[in-house]
């Protein structure tokens, strides 16, 4: 994997050497194994390269092609390289000796910015065309590789993360207040804008394009909530799922070192694993797959939410000792605090956290996996929304088409083969997308579900107010947990909300790849594209996974009740951390800068009021998880970007309440 950066002249000056020089060595961590920059007239590209796959021996980048003067970096792993060399027509001697960035370079010279839409893969990629004064950039279509531009009437620039951008003078570095209002309103990201105030990112699926001084943008891939597949016969489905899921697994193993993964007790992780140590074993090199997964403190037995387990090892150890290839760790971050390793998560991302607790795990994992030489570490993250999506939306679905009996039926049966669920539960996610919506905001604050923003969020309430307190309850309601009535636009939405480039970048750190066969394109879009009543089926949820994997999955976690909770101990973590919290909060309100955007005075008040019971129940998880965590997250990530005692970006705002004696 690569990081890179570019500089493009608008006003007939020479890209200057000494910038990009600086911009190569900001990215340099991110690509240990080989940097290198090129600039010619206005133009300057940069690239610092992670090698991860054997190809990647060969990659000589920034590329550049003779006939046509244009040049290319590229950042990414295709994983549809034989069928992208049989669409090009290349001989197989000259396909073999192309990096993915030479195989992306001979699609651009043939589909020029349409390139992107033959691709499968991770990838951020930046074209300039030297003839055409023409630049133009790409992210895939879940933006799992990040891509960041600014624009000057005398200059753009781009880059991998907007660190690298802040080489270049006059490029301003302050705080996006739209953006940061929503992360601490828990809106997930929507639109170009950035944490920083005037740096802009690629969209995933979208293609930037710089000419004659203008951007445009357009959208290259969207996921269609119309497609629908019809096979013959439930088998049928069961093996254009298994092809599928076994192709996406299989292009992700392409790797030049050893290969790790995460195990929980979960569907998705352990489906990859298993999958990933079988084919490993077939392919008959003997290689083995480290498998990690994230545990309480030993002994721990503490409380956790209804429905949730602390231990996910029990499953993830049964599904270990399946495979002879496996050599299963387990990792506790034990005396680990969220604060130290905060300063460095938000270096690292270029951003604030969004779970600092889930933070501890990560690294802690991706350290072992360091230490130990791997260079891939495969996840499950999108399983939710492809492989072992619930199905439950058909319920609504089938309310809508009024096909009453066919409900009652499936109902019924969730009902019996879930008893712990409630028929009020059942009805309210059946019936609740149809509801008017001032009738359904009735009915969740009846069931105390009608939170405050305050009770959840550390957002200071003169900012709430400047930014547009409107806005922000209109995101709410529009990423609130009221049910939908269609699964497929629900998890389009969902796949549209994240942001997961910056977090697999940081990966690189540690000289990692993060790869997620659950995200595969052509897995997803079909995943998608499968009837509801092939995810849930007689009461069973997960139906097509259940049936494809009933062999391969222990009991353990097939028939699991509940779900795992990763980091289930995070409460005696933070606990251990008070001092240091209320430290971190008296250098904010000395900051001059982080009172303006969080309320200080609120965040110290809970840490007064630490309690000592409770911490399964949704007021106290909201207050201390959500709230205080990701409010100290916020606060590292304005010191980071602001010098302390900055001047506020807008009018002036309330000061925060005093601190509490």
């Amino acid at each position: 994997m690569t990081a890179i950066a570019g500089l493009i002249r608008l006003d007939a000056a020479p890209a200057d050497a000494g910038v990009l020089e600086r911009m190569q060595n900001i990215l340099a961590p991110y690509g240990r194994d080989a940097q290198h920059h090129w600039r010619q007239g206005p133009a300057g590209l940069v690239r610092t390269l992670l090698r991860t796959t054997p190809q990647d021996s060969l990659d000589r980048q920034p590329l550049q092609h003779q006939d046509s003067g244009m040049r290319l970096v590229f950042d990414g792993r295709l994983d549809n390289r034989d069928e992208l060399i049989r669409e090009l027509g290349l001989p197989p001697a000259e396909a073999a000796l192309l990096a993915d960035s030479g195989l992306a370079l001979q699609a651009i010279l043939r589909w020029d910015s349409g390139a992107p839409e033959h691709f499968v893969g991770d990838f951020a990629l930046a074209c300039w065309r030297a003839g055409e004064q023409r630049l133009w950039l790409a992210r895939d279509p879940l933006g799992h590789r990040p891509l960041f531009w600014h624009r000057q009437p005398g200059f753009f620039a781009f880059a991998s993360l907007p660190k690298a951008l802040f080489a270049i003078p006059g490029v301003p570095r302050a705080v996006c207040e739209e953006r940061l209002a929503d992360l601490l309103a828990l809106i997930p990201m929507k639109g170009p804008e950035s944490f920083y105030k005037d740096i802009y990112r690629v969209e995933p699926g979208q293609v930037v394009t710089l000419q004659g001084g203008q951007v445009s943008s357009r959208r290259y891939h969207a996921f269609d909530p119309q497609r629908e597949l019809h096979l013959a016969n439930d088998d049928d489905y069961l093996e254009a799922f298994r092809e599928k899921l076994e192709q996406a697994v299989a292009s992700q193993l392409r790797a030049s070192g050893s290969i790790a993964s995460h195990l929980s007790s979960g569907f998705d992780s352990s489906t990859v694993t298993a999958l990933a140590a079988r084919q490993l074993q077939q392919a008959g090199r003997g290689q083995r797959l480290t498998a990690y997964t994230a545990v309480p403190r030993p002994g721990y037995d503490g409380p956790v939410p209804r429905g949730r387990h602390a231990d996910e090892s029990p499953g993830a150890r049964a599904l270990a000792a399946r495979f002879g290839n496996i050599d299963h760790v387990l990792i506790d971050t034990q005396g680990a605090s969220i604060l130290d390793q905060l300063q460095e998560d938000v270096e690292a991302l270029d951003r604030a956290p969004l779970n600092p607790c889930n933070m501890l795990w990560v690294n802690a994992i991706q350290a072992d996996a360091e230490r130990r030489g791997h260079r891939v570490l495969l996840t499950g993250q999108l399983g939710n929304m492809t492989i072992s999506y619930t199905g439950e939306e058909y319920l609504p679905a089938l309310i809508g088409q009024g096909r009453w009996g066919r409900w009652w039926d499936e109902a019924r049966s969730l009902k019996r083969t879930h008893p712990a669920r409630r028929w009020r539960g059942l009805a309210a996610q059946s019936f609740g997308p149809y509801l008017p919506a001032w009738l359904w905001a009735l009915l969740e604050k009846y069931r105390g579900r009608d939170v405050a923003l305050s009770s959840y969020s550390a957002i200071h309430p003169g900012f709430l107010s400047r930014v547009g307190s409107e806005r922000i309850a209109l995101s709410r309601w529009d990423t609130s947990y009221r049910p939908w009535a269609d699964g497929r636009r629900m998890r389009i939405a969902v796949l549209h909300r994240g942001e997961r480039g910056e977090h697999r970048l940081a990966a690189n750190l540690r000289g990692l790849e993060m790869r997620d066969p659950t995200s595969d394109l052509r897995l997803l879009e079909f995943c998608l594209s499968v009837p509801d009543h092939q995810y849930l089926r007689d009461g069973q949820t997960r139906w097509l996974l259940r049936r494809l994997m009933g062999e391969v999955l222990p009991p353990e976690i097939l028939d699991a009740r509940g779900k795992g909770l990763q980091a289930a101990d995070w409460h005696e973590s933070v606990a251990a951390a008070l001092p240091e919290m209320k430290d971190a909060i008296r250098g904010m309100m000395e900051h001059g800068l982080a009172g303006q955007y969080l309320d200080l005075g609120a965040l110290q008040a809970d840490l007064e009021r630490w309690p000592q019971t409770g911490w399964a129940r949704d007021a106290v998880i909201d207050t201390y998880r959500l709230k205080l965590l990701r409010g100290l997250s916020v606060g590292a990530f304005i010191r980071h970007v602001e010098p302390d005692n900055a001047a506020p970006v807008g009018p002036p705002i309330p000061q925060a309440p005093k601190p509490v004696p």
